[in-house]
């Protein structure tokens, strides 16, 4: 193999790398301890474990051993994480609203930089379409931020955002341990 065709190789194979760690690591701030990561919730990468004409429970990308269950449907909307052999559900269906819930395609998982292993916060993100007025449709969206300890997963912040609070919802993941629940997991 000549000189050239090595060096290009060599180039495209760190690009390559450079490209992964971008899609797979956020930073929130350069300056920050703090890392974040995405796992994908979108129908097209989960598995469905159950489905009807009343809604579907899927199995989507575990992130750090932690496996996750998405379960969507017209009465019950949440995320179900197992962490050795827990299971902590997390209901934001009744904690947002009842209007319809439409979900973004990932989920956020925050940690300090190189604990990659060790999440200490996810975030969701949604929207909500409000029909409650009656006159038009109003898409609300919300991140809700959980935390995640030795002892329970459950939510502790909904924030009524758009793309400018992104900072602040991820200094609030970054803050979550600290933070009482407001929506307790469930523990099976």
């Amino acid at each position: 193999m000549n000189k050239k065709i090595f060096i290009s190789l060599l180039i495209l194979f760190f690009l390559g790398q450079v490209l992964l760690e971008a899609k797979n690591s956020k930073k929130s701030n350069s300056d920050s301890v703090y890392d974040s990561s995405f796992s994908s919730i979108s129908q097209k990468d989960c598995q469905i474990l159950e489905s009807d004409n009343l809604g579907s429970i899927e199995e989507c990308e575990s992130f750090a051993g932690m496996k996750v269950v998405v379960i969507e449907g017209d009465t019950k909307q949440g995320i179900v994480l197992t962490r050795d052999n827990k299971r902590y559900e997390l209901d934001f269906g009744s904690l947002v609203t009842q209007g319809f819930i439409t979900l973004h395609s990932d989920l956020e998982w925050v940690y300090r930089r190189e604990e990659f292993d060790n999440p200490i916060a996810m975030i969701l993100r949604l929207e909500v379409d409000d029909d409650s007025d009656d006159t038009h449709e109003k898409v609300i969206p919300y991140s809700l931020v959980s935390k995640i300890t030795e002892k329970d997963i459950c939510i502790v912040a909904k924030v009524e955002t758009d793309d400018s609070k992104d900072k602040l919802v991820r200094d609030i993941a970054q803050k979550a341990n600290s933070m009482p629940c407001i929506s307790i997991g469930i523990k099976k």
